[in-house]
């Protein structure tokens, strides 16, 4: 892991608390920063001494967008099953069987 060079502040404990809008936000911001002065001091000394180097970075950085991106797609899962999905999910659902059955009696009728 990484050096860390200052501390850390505690976390407040409710969401309305959170001043950077979600929980582990700050925790998650030191670790973006820190890796990305890594990544550019690798960057920089295989610019200036080892052209080798760049390769890793290039590796490195890929491999992290990677992350981030299957990280995204589990928040973006995430949210779609929070209790207000399911709650509009579920009216949706109880309106497209009204409008079946409505279908359906119209339907019968006529045939």
């Amino acid at each position: 892991m990484y050096e860390r060079t200052h501390t850390m502040h505690s976390s407040p404990t409710t969401p309305a608390e959170q001043p950077n809008g979600y929980p582990g936000r700050d925790r998650l911001d030191e670790a973006n920063r820190h890796f990305r002065r890594a990544l550019a001091r690798l960057a920089r000394e295989g610019r200036r001494h080892d052209p080798t180097l760049l390769a890793e970075v290039e590796r490195i950085a890929t491999e992290a967008a990677g992350t981030l991106d299957r990280l995204t797609t589990a928040a973006f899962k995430a949210e779609g099953n929070s209790a207000r999905h399911r709650t509009a999910l579920t009216r949706e659902q109880q309106n497209l069987d009204r409008l079946t059955r409505k279908l359906a009696r119209r339907g019968g009728a006529r045939g």
